[in-house]
């Protein structure tokens, strides 16, 4: 696992800001020619009393103030809105404009829709019964908040719940790419030599420490397989890897490698994403080592109130300051699956020690992962 690079890469997720997204239902237009026929019993007095044609022509009315306000709504909303709204930095300053879009538009719009329909009337019927000027208004703008508000309504509630599905989605994705990286890692080349030749210098010496070190592999690897198929193990589980880690590398490096694990119990219960601290662990190894006669690393986990604290201290140059180089990219591919996990709540830090050395430090949350 290397340090990242000082420019971060840009973020994968692939989700709905917002505000963003569609602003209204993609088949609203559907409703259009069926709204002012659904409406005009409310809109209109007494319309199942009067005669068929009467009736028919006072629907007919209804529909003109329907049609035009749905047309300029229509572009307002799909073409024009949706590179405003975004903007807007606050649910209170979106709900504000459409409010007073909803309200604005027919209050411009009702006066000369009120000429055309008044016209429109006294060329069809002479029966049709108009209505004044301030009442048209006034129902031009329920007309508007009938169906712009509910619509805007559902499609936020589409919208949010397209994006937790999103973020269900990209969890299980990042977490698969995340066991499958670590479980890589366990098993590259590299690791597996240095581990077997560990294991084969102590058998003459001391075979019972190669036998542990050994099964304490075994347990590694079988701990990495495992985690593609569990979503959460136990902190303590995972702490319980990260000290079988640890001795191996203590075989390796035997008294040039110091390490150091304190675990409070009261986080042992704690469910978290498997493969979480391990890699923290193995990066302060192989920067911490990297041209050194010796190091040291203490992992800390403490439970502090609302949340629990993992920390990973070495003793080696610092971040950025490594000899090692590599990819730059697995701290941010562990900070993204964090946030992905645990939204906000989940934060991992990389900072220079007050000793010396790079301290990695993670947060997460005592509630756990979000549903």
């Amino acid at each position: 696992m290397e340090r990242p690079s000082a420019s971060s890469r840009s973020s994968r997720l692939e989700l709905i800001p917002p505000g963003g997204g569609d602003l209204l239902p993609r088949e609203l237009p559907w409703l259009y020619p069926i709204a002012p026929l659904a409406a005009a019993p409310l809109l209109l007095e007494n319309l199942l009393e009067l005669p068929l044609d009467t009736a028919l022509l006072r629907i007919a009315g209804v529909y003109v103030p329907f049609l035009l306000l749905s047309a300029v709504f229509h572009a307002l909303y799909f073409w024009v809105l949706p590179k405003v709204v975004p903007r807007l930095s606050t649910p209170l300053a979106r709900g504000t404009l459409h409010v007073v879009v909803t309200t604005a538009v027919p209050l411009l719009l009702a006066p000369s829709i009120f000429e055309l329909k008044e016209l429109l009337s006294k060329r069809m019927s002479d029966l049709v019964v108009g209505v004044a000027r301030p009442t048209f208004i006034i129902e031009c703008i329920i007309i508007s908040w009938i169906y712009i508000l509910p619509a805007l309504v559902v499609q936020r509630l589409r919208n949010k719940a397209w994006n937790i599905e999103r973020m269900a989605q990209l969890e299980r994705q990042a977490a698969l790419e995340a066991q499958l990286k670590a479980l890589q890692g366990r098993t590259n080349p590299h690791f597996l030599f240095n581990s077997i030749n560990t294991v084969a210098s102590l058998i003459p010496e001391n075979p019972e420490l190669a036998e542990r070190t050994l099964e304490r592999m075994a347990d590694l690897f079988r701990y990495a397989l495992d985690s593609s198929k569990t979503r959460l193990v136990t902190l303590q589980r995972e702490v319980e890897m990260v000290r079988d880690y640890l001795e191996i590398q203590s075989a390796r490096y035997g008294s040039r490698l110091s390490t150091r694990v304190e675990f409070d119990e009261r986080a042992a219960g704690l469910e978290v994403p498997p493969l979480i601290l391990q890699p923290l662990v193995e990066n302060a190894i192989l920067h911490g080592m990297a041209h050194r006669r010796s190091g040291s690393v203490l992992v800390r986990v403490r439970h502090e109130g609302e949340r629990v604290s993992l920390e990973v201290l070495d003793d080696g140059p610092g971040p950025g300051a490594s000899e090692h180089r590599g990819s730059q990219t697995s701290v941010e591919d562990l900070r993204e699956r964090l946030h992905l996990l645990y939204g906000e709540r989940g934060v991992l830090a990389l900072e220079t020690a007050p000793g010396g050395g790079c301290l990695a430090r993670m947060a997460i949350p005592v509630e756990g992962v979000a549903a």
